[in-house]
């Protein structure tokens, strides 16, 4: 094996000395079980990409490809640590050597990484920042210089050394692989990644230093009979602000390895390399000279000697600056496209708009501007371009140059609002409420941005309903700039700094980019130009057609000569078929020229005339039902794995059982889903959608970081304005089944992640469901139960849509309460519970499950008379047909228990919540699978049993409890949290402040951390927190939390809700104790007016409030209102004397 620098290339003796200042080293590093030469090199051509491809096609300096130990067991052996610390010191301190003798230092530098060659640069980096000190300062170089960064396949998160090992074995260097195993044995290497993560996680603070391209391997590795991807797309693409992410379709081994520029892969690899190789020099320059300065600095303030910072550093006081803001959110409306082209005139002019002196000045009024034109024309495109280049002047008022050295942004904040229709400006607020670590509600999103007071930046993009306010969607504060994009020339007037129309590109900016995206090499000539020049006219010089014509020319759908043929083809076979489409569009604007370039990529998949150009189209039609951005693949991955599932424990069945379902399968209607779903099979399967989507982003109609697929507006609208009425209608139920097909109601088990995938597809679930309307259509909502008798036996497939119409509802109303969205919730428990009665009757055993869901939800909402009213029902049904020891008995009966608690029936709840919780005990043992229900009974009981003041048995029940949900349920789990909840509540009630003050913070930032800052659980915890700091004297901190949690309550809630009325009494408490009476007095006043106008005068919560506010009374020195209570059999009410 080759160790060290091995220079594949240098060019710098065949540039001049200007052009020799602009030049970028770039230095490779590979992955375990390679060299530094066949690693890059293609095993049948025998093509080094990066000597023999790379310098044609990008003006570099030098390519240099490092080699080092490359086996498992220097990453995961025990001895791991030293070992990569070792190779990174020997990385910084060769690479160094090399440029020294080269002559290049201070060049900047381009890595390019493989597999755990990143993680191994990524520890050098680190090392190279701490050398500051005098007599190392000179492998600062490597960490100064860095520009850019591509990782090709390399764990930043989770990854499994056995995977590593298996590719040893099937390596060419098969003989080391087999000496090590004898050597070390397989104890030697160990299966947990933490020194991987470790390493990610020490690298965190440089990451705003370098441009960054994540690349995952699209293909799996097969070893022996199974297929495994040595790094999955999750692990390779962290979740990281202003990073690039592609697929490379190959496997692991084969994904760093080109042997022709005609490769797809390789044209986005050198696109990223020409991108970074023009901006690296000027960037570097400035900031070897920012680093001297800071150096500089340093030694006259007598510091230097501690060494290791970064360039963020304050000389004064390190790391405690006092301007320095805590946050950096940049989300433009798109990613800055590499072939963005021209503009810049433009770009000055709004600009100039906004800093007229070059300063932001906040004033009282908001500043906006309206940028208005065509569709197609590029709006979009260009305000993300202009966030780009002046995000600096949203954050510290520094230069554009030092905003790309310093390794943290103090503060920037820029936003976008999707405003082409009023549902996807809400959900624009709730992704920014969720952004902003709060819940995923509109409200919460107003409110975040309300409270910026720094410069910041607002994108509403695509208001182009005339109908729209957009008034409605401008932030309260008054610190922001807010640029409007329109297809609506009347809303230039509501820009109050100006408005520029944005038409199309000039002709030599719309030749250069039609040029650049068709991938056709410079120079151009004459024929070549006019070719070019003929379709840029044709489709009007707007950038997202000649974008798409681009595209389709470099895939060879047509020649650039051709292309204009093509497109009057396909115009005219698809005309007739638009005629006909459910959303007719103006035909001088997008239907003629951007819309008609996608129906030749749309033309082009459905010529192939396979699965995978078929597949594609199928999803396209899909996603114009969801939410245009951020659509998590795992949808598809989920509904897939449910309906493999779903297939196999039908197999499993008895004789007799699988007879009956194949009579049942003749019965049921066809499935509505798209094909990839209705295949049987295995892995083939899950691939194609993978394949699917692929062609999709090849195409440029999606963008797909690994994880989320996104689309273009005016893409998504097209797809949509393709289908006639008939599809259209086939579709979005198509659409909805798919996403009702990945999700799983809890009986059939959920997985961990659940909560975060919830959290992913409600946005598209709310867009989809407002598009198809309520699941169980208005039909089968308004039939009779006789009807529904009939139909059991004359029309049993009707019954069978009916079943899966019901069981859709039951999952959106699950997404709904999971999410904390009780409202929404309820609506559709409401209709599965009524459907299920009418067809199954009330003592069906699903009905009841229905009922008790339901409940549930009025539990949260606070409507306990309701959820008390079922759950009664259900427990009297099951009592009497299952029987008092039946455990689905006891489930409803601590259910209601749990309910009569809440309602202040406090001698029911201790009576019903006893017997539940002893016969529970006596009939399920800890090792049967439903003991949990036998915890959560215990659990409910400790409660009450602390609502009498048995403070001692409440303590006792809920350590008990604790322990074994530890024990089987981990600390973290939601169930563990609210027993330590209560756990901490009880502590608290026996004057054991400290123990509880610990306990309930760990609760609070816990649901914080899983459920968001406002989710209803949240706010619940963080009331009891309050608590606890007012039984400790800290009323300050217990009235900050109660102020902020009550406006959040009522963002998410309502004000009559009973959690933000435990707020307002906590918070009437808190005054109390800082003497601050008449304040306390009001709120209290207050608090028990809206006690009893949602529970009642006779609720046991508003006596005791009353209560306190006789209390509050006695304590002033004129009381303003004697208050007494007079009960009689019909009413209760307050009167005053």
């Amino acid at each position: 094996m080759s160790l060290g620098c091995h220079c594949l290339y240098d060019g710098g003796s065949t540039h001049g000395a200007s052009s020799r200042s602009n030049l970028v080293d770039i230095v490779a590093l590979h992955d375990v079980y390679e060299d530094p030469f066949e690693a890059w090199t293609d095993p049948e051509s025998g093509i080094n990409w990066l000597r023999d491809l790379l310098p044609k096609h990008v003006q570099v300096g030098r390519v240099v490809s490092y080699g080092y130990d490359s086996t498992a067991r220097s990453f995961f052996g025990n001895d791991a640590p030293e070992n990569i610390q070792r190779m990174a010191e020997s990385l910084v301190q060769e690479l160094r050597a090399n440029r020294q003798f080269a002559g290049t230092l201070r060049r900047p530098i381009i890595f390019i990484c493989h597999g755990l060659g990143g993680v191994l640069l990524k520890k050098s980096l680190i090392y190279s920042s701490t050398r500051t000190a005098p007599k190392v300062v000179h492998l600062w170089d490597q960490f100064v210089s860095t520009f850019a960064i591509l990782f090709f396949g390399t764990p930043h998160g989770k990854t499994t050394a056995s995977n590593w090992l298996a590719l040893e074995k099937q390596s060419h260097q098969s003989q080391l692989a087999t000496s090590y195993t004898l050597a070390h044995g397989p104890t030697s290497v160990r299966e947990n990644n933490q020194l991987v993560q470790s390493i990610s996680s020490d690298f965190m603070p440089l990451i705003k230093q370098f441009h960054m391209f994540f690349f995952w391997e699209a293909l799996p590795t097969s070893f022996k009979g199974r297929s495994v991807f040595i790094v999955d797309s999750e692990s390779a693409v962290p979740k990281l602000d202003n990073t690039e992410a592609a697929a490379i379709y190959a496997t692991h081994f084969r994904m760093v390895k080109f042997s022709s520029r005609e490769s797809s892969d390789y044209c986005t690899v050198i696109a990223a390399l020409t991108n970074y190789c023009e901006k690296a020099p000027e960037i570097i320059s400035h900031r070897w000279g920012q680093a001297e300065t800071a150096l500089q600095q340093l030694r006259a303030s007598e510091a230097w000697e501690l060494g290791g910072y970064g360039f963020d550093v304050h000389l004064r006081e390190p790391f405690r600056h006092q301007n320095i803001a805590v946050y950096y959110h940049f989300y433009p409306p798109q990613d800055i496209t590499p072939t963005f082209v021209g503009r810049r005139d433009k770009i000055e002019v709004v600009y100039t708009a906004l800093f007229p002196t070059d300063q932001f000045e906040s004033c009282p009024k908001r500043n906006t501007f309206v940028i208005f034109g065509m569709g197609g024309s590029g709006k979009t495109q260009f305000c993300s371009k202009f966030a780009y280049d002046y995000r600096h002047k949203y954050g510290r008022p520094r230069s554009y140059a030092e905003s790309e050295l310093l390794t943290g942004l103090r503060y920037t904040a820029v936003f976008t609002i999707y405003a082409a229709t009023k549902e996807t400006a809400a959900d624009s607020f709730c992704r920014i409420g969720k952004l902003a670590g709060l819940e995923p509600t509109e409200n919460a999103g107003r409110h975040f941005l309300s409270q910026l007071t720094g410069p910041w930046l607002l994108i509403i993009d695509n208001a182009d309903d005339p109908k729209l306010e957009l008034a409605d969607l401008y932030p309260s504060g008054y610190a922001a700039h807010i640029l409007v994009t329109t297809r609506i020339a009347d809303f230039r007037q509501q820009g109050t700094l100006g408005f520029l129309e944005l038409g199309g590109l000039n002709e030599e900016e719309a030749l250069q980019l039609l040029l650049t995206k068709a991938d056709i090499p410079r120079p151009w000539d004459p024929s070549t130009r006019e070719a070019g020049g003929l379709i840029t006219k044709a489709l009007g010089y707007l950038a997202l057609a000649l974008i798409q014509a681009g595209n389709c020319i470099y895939r060879r759908i047509c020649d650039l000569g051709e292309y204009l043929s093509l497109h009057s083809a396909t115009r005219s076979t698809l005309q007739q078929r638009k005629s006909s489409a459910a959303h007719q569009v103006d035909e001088d604007d997008i239907f003629k020229v951007v819309y008609s370039a996608f129906d030749v990529s749309l033309e082009f998949l459905l010529n192939q005339r396979s699965i995978k150009g078929q597949d594609a189209s199928d999803l396209l039609k899909i996603f114009s039902f969801f939410h245009f951005e951020h659509i998590p693949v795992q949808i598809f991955s989920k509904a897939f794995q449910n309906r493999i599932q779903g297939l196999e424990s039908i197999s499993t069945h008895r004789i007799h059982s699988r007879l009956v379902n194949t009579v049942l399968k003749r019965l049921e209607p066809p499935k509505m889903l798209p094909e990839f779903l209705k295949t049987k099979g295995g892995g083939l399967d899950k691939y194609r959608i993978n394949r699917a989507i692929a062609e999709l982003a090849r195409l440029s109609l999606v963008s797909f970081d690994g994880k989320y697929i996104s689309l273009h507006p005016l893409v998504h609208a097209w797809a949509r304005d393709n289908l006639s009425n008939r599809e259209r209608d086939v579709w979005v139920s198509i659409a909805l089944n798919t996403l009702m097909a990945s999700i799983s109601l809890p009986m059939d088990g959920t997985g961990e992640d659940d909560g975060d995938f919830y959290r992913d597809v409600l946005p598209h679930l709310e867009v989809c469901l407002h598009e198809h309307g309520d699941p169980v259509s208005e039909s089968i909502k308004t039939l009779g139960t006789s009807y529904f008798r009939f139909t059991h036996f004359l029309q049993p497939t009707k019954m069978m849509i009916i079943r899966d119409q019901v069981q859709n509802a039951a999952k959106c109303g699950w997404i709904f309460s999971q999410r904390g969205l009780f409202e929404k919730a309820s609506i559709q428990l409401q209709t599965v519970k009524e459907v299920l009665t009418q067809t199954l009757g009330e003592e069906n055993e699903k009905t009841m499950t229905a009922m008790l869901g339901l409940a549930a939800v009025y539990w949260g909402l606070g409507r306990l008379e309701e959820a008390i009213t079922l759950q009664r029902a259900v427990v009297d049904t099951r009592y009497r047909i299952l029987g008092p020891m039946n455990e689905q008995t006891l489930q409803a009966m601590d259910h209601l228990g749990k309910s009569y608690w809440l309602h202040g029936l406090y001698r029911e709840a201790l009576e019903l919540q006893k017997v539940t919780a002893e016969r529970m005990r006596s009939t399920i043992k800890p090792d049967h699978p439903n003991y949990p229900h036998v915890l959560a009974a215990m659990d409910n009981y400790g409660v009450t049993l602390g609502a009498w003041r048995r403070y001692e048995e409440s303590l006792k029940v809920h350590r008990e409890v604790l322990e074994a949900r530890k024990n089987t349920l981990g600390e973290t789990h939601l169930d563990t949290l609210t027993t330590k909840a209560n756990f901490a509540m009880a502590l608290l009630d026996l004057g054991h402040v400290d123990e509880a003050r610990r306990h309930m913070k760990d609760v609070y930032e816990e649901r914080q951390r899983q459920l968001g800052k406002e989710h209803p659980w949240t706010l619940w915890a963080l009331c009891y927190l309050a608590k606890v700091y007012i039984e400790n004297g800290e009323l300050n901190a217990a009235e900050d939390i109660l102020i902020w949690g009550i406006a959040a309550g009522v963002r998410s809630l309502t004000e009559t809700h009973l959690g933000v009325l435990m707020g307002r009494g906590e918070l009437g408490r808190v005054y109390a104790r800082q003497g601050r009476l008449d304040e306390a007095e009001k709120l209290t006043l207050e608090t028990m007016n809206l006690i009893e106008k949602s529970r009642g005068i006779a609720h046991p919560d508003c006596v005791y409030v009353l209560l306190k506010l006789v209390q509050l009374s006695g304590e002033l020195d004129s009381p303003r209102e004697k208050v007494s209570i007079e009960f009689n059999p019909r009413e209760a009410r307050r009167t005053g004397d």
